[in-house]
């Protein structure tokens, strides 16, 4: 699904898509996902500084591979999905983006100025994003995003400690996840592109 993740459970031989958030074929189709608050993208050294007994799935005793076939993808800049094309040039293809839906509606906010925190109002909504990277982390590192109302403060930091310790009443997680411009938009062509 234009390059995008589609998982297949043999239980109910249905299809799922995180980028349209539900089952795409089989018995389970439109039968939307359910969110479990505990993923967590991170670098291998960082999860395992934190959690030092952490055990590894191997694969017929393999448990690294040596020619990571996703190298070249990931340090090419303009490579997409077998050169998959699009046509909204809003962002580049390979921008990295938060990508959400917010009532139904798809959205999408680049990476870019996100690190330390950023704070946007979402398009139509008396609501805001509030979408916080760590300074220095990788393009696949998972960004904490919230859906809060009008925040008492604006310094991002402060915002997202109130926000945790449940602080701020309406305050939410957002519904999405971190993911490259071309692979959102190409599954969700009326994406709403929040800028700050």
């Amino acid at each position: 699904m234009h390059a995008a993740l589609v998982m297949r459970d043999k239980e109910t031989d249905s299809y799922w898509s995180i980028v349209t958030g539900d089952a795409i074929a089989g018995d389970r189709a439109g039968t939307p996902l359910e969110e479990w608050p505990l993923g967590e993208k991170a670098q291998w050294k960082d999860w395992v500084a934190r959690h030092p007994d952490t055990l590894v799935l191997s694969v017929d005793g393999e448990e690294h591979v040596e020619n990571n076939p996703y190298d070249n993808y990931f340090t090419d800049d303009e490579r997409t999905f077998r050169d998959l094309q699009v046509e909204d040039d809003r962002l580049p293809p390979k921008q990295s983006v938060y990508a959400f839906w917010y009532d139904d509606r798809p959205m999408a906010i680049s990476h870019a100025g996100t690190e330390g925190g950023l704070l946007a109002r979402i398009p139509d909504s008396e609501e805001f994003l509030l979408v916080w990277r760590e300074p220095g982390s990788p393009v696949y590192a998972s960004s904490r995003a919230y859906v809060v109302p009008r925040p008492g403060s604006p310094e991002a930091a402060e915002l997202l400690d109130s926000v945790r310790s449940g602080d701020i009443d309406g305050a939410r997680p957002a519904n999405g996840f971190d993911t490259f411009w071309y692979t959102w938009v190409l599954v969700n062509p009326g994406t709403e592109l929040i800028t700050p």
